[in-house]
Formats: C-alpha cells, structure tokens, sequence
C-alpha cells in the first residue's frame, strides 16, 4: 500500500548510511507503517458498506414492525445487505491488489452496472438525508475491461464524498447525480454533488493521502481512487459545478 498511496521521504545524497542496528528499527518502523496506512485503508473503504448493512437492517426491522409486514420491502433490504456483505469483502480484495501494485483480476461488464450497484447501496441513506438522484448513465451494454470491484469503489468513493458535502447545505435542493459517456477511445464517469465545493486552499491537495477537508476525514478516499483509476491507465480530476457543489471526473480506456 505505501508504494501507492504515500511517497517515502528521499534520502540526501550526503545522509550517512545509518549502522544495522538503526537499519533494523527503520525497517521495523516502515513496516509498522504500512501496517496501519493498510488498516486505515481497510477501515476507510468498507465503512460504506458496514453503514448500508446497519441501515438497511434497521429498515427491515422497521418494515417487519408493520401491520401487515411490508415483506416485499424486507426482500429488497435483505438483497442490499446480502450484496453489501460481498461488496465489503471485496474492497478488501481489492485493496491486496493495490497493495502489490496490481490492477486486480480484469473482466468484461457492461460498464454502467458499477454506478447502478452503488446507487442500489447508498439508496437508503440517500432517502433518509432527503437527496435526489439524477442517473444520466448513457453507456448502456457498453462493454469495460477492468477490476468491477475496484471501479465499483472509485464511484462508492466519489459518491460517498458528494454526500457528505451535501450534509450541512439545508437551503438549497441537494442533488447527487451519476453521469457517464463514451469520450473517443475512453469512458468517462462524472458524479456532481449541490454541495459547498472544494475550497479553494484544497484544490491542489484533496488527492494528497492523509489529507481530508473534514475533522472526520481519514484522507484515503480520492488517493486510493487515483490509485485505481491510474493503475487501469485513466485519470481523475475535478471542476466546480456551474451553480454550486464539485463534478468529479474519471475516464478508463474503452476495450
């Protein structure tokens, strides 16, 4: 994980080389660090899926509650926790890959099913925050060769962001809209938010790991999509939206 996400410090070409002793503590060190750069990751990605499992199964109760049972719902809760479960042990997968700098275990799918799998996940908190969905995705059977977990999670990152930014604004239609096209030889995804933006001292630093914007930020999020999206040779960038909030982009190369 560190030689992906988080960049070692360069040794000066005039630092003495330090005795074996210091040598080994060093590498115990480093060693420590990675573990817990890797535990902070872990704890990051599958935080997403863990809210939609308690939530989901909260709603189920809820549902059971009534007079009569509203089963059809409790299905539907059930089916979003079963595949929230498997979401979960997946990022971790997907996080080894990254890990030993491997794109992860490529398939073909039709490239709009990840952005529709991780609306199906966040669509209870989305109706309990009051946020509306806009689905522009156009790609249609459109065939993508990659990691399905691992693009399933740049876009379960962009739109968890996109909903914590929306979080405080309480005056204006909070919106989360998912977006994608054919761009040339490339995909492209956009997900936009009616947020607060990205202020204007974070531009340069939000893909930064360990950097975050909120108090309660791990600062992992857009540095383990960055990862993802350059490992399958796209990019990922940002803009502020025309009237208010923040349009996250990223492409990956069409088969």
């Amino acid at each position: 994980m560190a030689s992906i996400l988080y960049q070692a410090t360069p040794r000066s070409a005039n630092a003495s080389v330090p005795h074996a002793p210091a040598q080994a503590e060093q590498a115990r060190t480093a060693r420590i660090n990675t573990m817990g750069q890797f535990a902070a990751s872990i704890a990051h990605e599958v935080n997403q899926p863990l809210s939609a499992i308690a939530l989901n199964a909260s709603a189920a109760l809820r549902w059971l509650e009534q007079d009569p049972p509203r089963l059809d719902h409790v299905r539907d809760a059930l089916n979003i926790i079963a595949s929230a479960g498997s979401h979960a042990s997946d990022m971790i997968r997907s996080l080894r890959c990254l890990a030993c700098k491997h794109t992860g275990t490529p398939t073909t799918f039709p490239a709009d099913e990840p952005a529709r799998e991780v609306l199906l996940l966040l669509h209870t908190e989305l109706q309990q925050q009051g946020i509306a969905i806009e689905s522009l995705l156009t790609l249609g059977q459109q065939a993508l060769r990659a990691d399905r977990v691992q693009v399933q999670q740049v876009l379960m990152n962009l739109a968890t962001n996109a909903v914590d930014a929306m979080r405080a604004n309480r005056e204006h239609p909070r919106t989360l809209r998912l977006s994608s096209r054919r761009d040339g030889a490339m995909l492209h995804f956009s997900v936009a938010d009616s947020g607060s933006g990205v202020a204007p001292e974070a531009q340069q630093r939000i893909y930064e790991a360990l950097y975050s914007t909120r108090p309660d930020g791990m600062g992992l999020g857009l540095a383990i999509c960055r990862a993802i999206v350059e490992a399958h040779g796209g990019q990922l960038w940002h803009e502020a939206a025309r009237t208010r909030g923040a349009i996250f982009h990223f492409t990956v190369p069409a088969p």
